[in-house]
């Protein structure tokens, strides 16, 4: 069992570099690894192995059902569409995205779209791309909800600020770092480009938080939305330090009187 384990490891240290050669190097050495393995240390090892690779999955893509709350109350996904496209604004374009410090990974674009890219020949000042982008599941941590044409809907998964990319196409463009803070993101800026804020309480407060970036600098995404709430985190986490604070308090010691 502890041979499997330690198998684990060193192929759990390849699968997080989050690239498809780590990937690559990771089976390989998973499969190495599993052929040394017998009886129900293999069992173990397929088990973990298989937890991770869905680990990974949930991570990169699942929303957990966050479009409701992104596009169906903030209704973002009109403002990164566009008038054009069947939203509002002026859309956002790929440039103003990774301004914003959204992350595109490379490893998700066609051939032919990466060699369009290095060619100069697609518009990264057009929205249309941005939806391109986002039907190729390309942009780090943002699904978009498809009808027809249509961005119907956003929503968001944990990659969007705990995963960047190592840049080695261009700037914000790269293979995927799992696990990587996502240190340049505005989460503001992006708050602000909703155009139905005002349906929150305070929505004074809440577009403070997206047009002044300073507000918002060095916070990550459930930080903000504590400020989008109309909560401040601070009181939040000094009250559950006060609940968990008093709840030690009534729970009596069962060690004390024990004799040592």
């Amino acid at each position: 069992m502890l041979r499997a384990i330690v198998g684990l490891a060193a192929v759990l240290l390849l699968v997080l570099a989050g690239s498809s050669n780590a990937d690559d190097r990771a089976s390989r050495a998973g499969q190495a690894e599993r052929s040394r393995l017998r009886g129900f240390d293999r069992t173990i090892f397929d088990n973990a192995l298989r937890s991770l690779e869905e680990g990974r999955h949930i991570f990169r893509f699942d929303t957990f059902g966050s479009e409701a709350f992104w596009g169906g109350q903030l209704r973002l996904n009109e403002a990164i569409a566009g008038a054009k496209l069947g939203g509002v604004g002026p859309g956002l374009s790929p440039s103003a995205a990774l301004a914003l410090g959204l992350k595109v990974d490379v490893e998700a674009l066609p051939a032919h779209l990466v060699q369009a890219l290095r060619r100069g020949v697609v518009d990264l000042n057009d929205p249309a791309t941005t939806l391109a982008l986002l039907r190729l599941n390309a942009v780090l941590g943002l699904t978009g909800f498809f009808d027809g044409q249509i961005l119907s809907s956003v929503g968001i998964q944990c990659a969007l600020c705990h995963s960047t990319v190592d840049d080695s196409f261009a700037p914000g463009i790269g293979r995927r770092l799992d696990a990587w803070a996502a240190r340049d993101l505005n989460v503001g800026a992006i708050i602000a480009l909703a155009p139905d804020l005002p349906r929150h309480p305070d929505p004074a407060r809440v577009r403070s938080v997206g047009r002044e970036p300073a507000h918002v600098d060095g916070m990550g995404l459930g930080h903000a939305l504590e400020r989008l709430r109309g909560q401040p985190r601070d009181a939040r986490a000094g009250h559950i330090l006060r609940s968990a604070s008093r709840r030690r308090r009534e729970v009596p010691d069962r060690g004390r009187g024990r004799a040592r």
